[in-house]
């Protein structure tokens, strides 16, 4: 996908008509004789949106103009500097300019892009899904569209094998690097002191001992996580994804990395999935994945090894949720709520697939 580079503004109050105007000439999405009278911004996604602001700008203009586009910005708070310091809005921007419209992944449409360089300074302007069922991920997915959204990773993950080139690729970090180790796991000591005092679920005891020693015990996880170099989502959440009956566009790149496909299996199957949803099924969708994999071409992928890297997967992206829960304080209750049903989920899964067997 070729994507218009445009100036970048330093808030939403400098998305004018005429700003906007030039991004959507540029990008081609209206003709250069359409013109944007008015806008007015609406925040969205402000309980679940934690590392970006994202913006619906209700437009009038000529005909041909969209009544409704999706401005995203960089986050304010301290999320602004952990996505600077992970590459984390690089990452979304490379993946639309290199990947969207090549993969077999179906993105929303990017109208125009910016960034500045050597800062976390972005903007991007999207097709507005607002007529598509944005998923709730506190409620959490179905199987139905837990098995549609298999289908779309496997084949993300097998075109980056089989028919991707190696500069579009090398955009992405390893799921495992310096920045990982250094910023990342250092934090869940104190998410999880926050969680265990905040969550009134019971931790059945091995899983207990796996979080005491969870920054000594992930290494293992990122070296068995990385020994296949697939492009991942990496932080696929049921809130990522919007549905129209059987189709699906999936949205938010910021953590795309390179590592094992079933990386992205376990977190959406052991978060995205209600724990009475899930339980029971985990080998079946791991069964799944690789035979969707497999139509795609990519047939070395043994059930013995993506169920050993699902178990890694589902006890090390336990972090997600629980670094979340260290801005406790300033977080919306529906966010609290969110992280710790998220984490509960999490739990439940390392439990019942014996995860914490792998790290023996």
């Amino acid at each position: 996908m070729t994507l218009a580079a445009v100036r970048v503004p330093g808030a939403i109050e400098e998305v004018t008509p005429d700003w906007l105007s030039d991004a959507l000439h540029a990008g081609g999405a209206v003709p250069k004789s359409l013109k944007i009278n008015t806008i007015r911004a609406e925040q969205i996604a402000l309980d679940t949106g934690f590392s970006s602001l994202l913006y619906r700008l209700h437009l009038t203009g000529d005909s041909g103009v969209p009544p409704t586009v999706i401005v995203k910005l960089p986050a304010r708070s301290e999320a602004r500097w952990a996505m600077d310091i992970l590459g984390g809005y690089r990452r979304e921007l490379e993946f639309y300019r290199r990947i969207a419209g090549s993969a077999p992944i179906a993105t929303p449409q990017v109208y125009a892009a910016g960034m500045i360089e050597d800062s976390a300074d972005f903007v991007l302007v999207l097709e507005d899904l607002r007529d598509w069922d944005n998923a709730d991920h506190l409620v959490g997915l179905s199987m139905q569209r837990t098995r549609l959204c298999i289908k779309q990773l496997a084949g993300l993950h097998a075109w980056s094998v089989t028919g991707a080139d190696a500069e579009a690729l090398g955009a992405f970090p390893s799921l495992d690097s310096p920045t990982v180790r250094e910023v990342l796991l250092p934090a869940f000591d104190l998410g999880w002191r926050v969680y265990r005092e905040k969550s009134t679920a019971p931790v059945p005891a091995a899983v207990a001992g796996y979080a005491e020693r969870f920054v000594e015990l992930t290494p293992k996880a990122l070296a068995a996580l990385t020994t296949r170099s697939m492009l991942l989502h990496g932080d696929i959440r049921a809130d990522n994804m919007f549905f129209d009956g059987d189709s699906l566009k999936i949205v938010d790149f910021q953590f795309a990395c390179m590592g094992a496909g079933a990386a992205d299996v376990g977190y959406l199957v052991s978060q995205g999935l209600p724990t009475e949803a899930r339980r029971g099924h985990d080998e079946a969708l791991v069964l799944e994945y690789l035979a969707r994999l497999a139509e795609r071409g990519v047939t070395d992928y043994p059930f013995d090894e993506a169920w050993r890297h699902y178990r890694f997967a589902v006890a090390y992206l336990m972090l997600l949720p629980v670094i979340t829960l260290v801005s406790w304080d300033a977080m919306p209750e529906r966010s609290r709520a969110l992280c710790l049903t998220l984490t509960e989920r999490a739990v439940a899964t390392i439990d019942d697939v014996d995860a914490t067997e792998v790290f023996r």
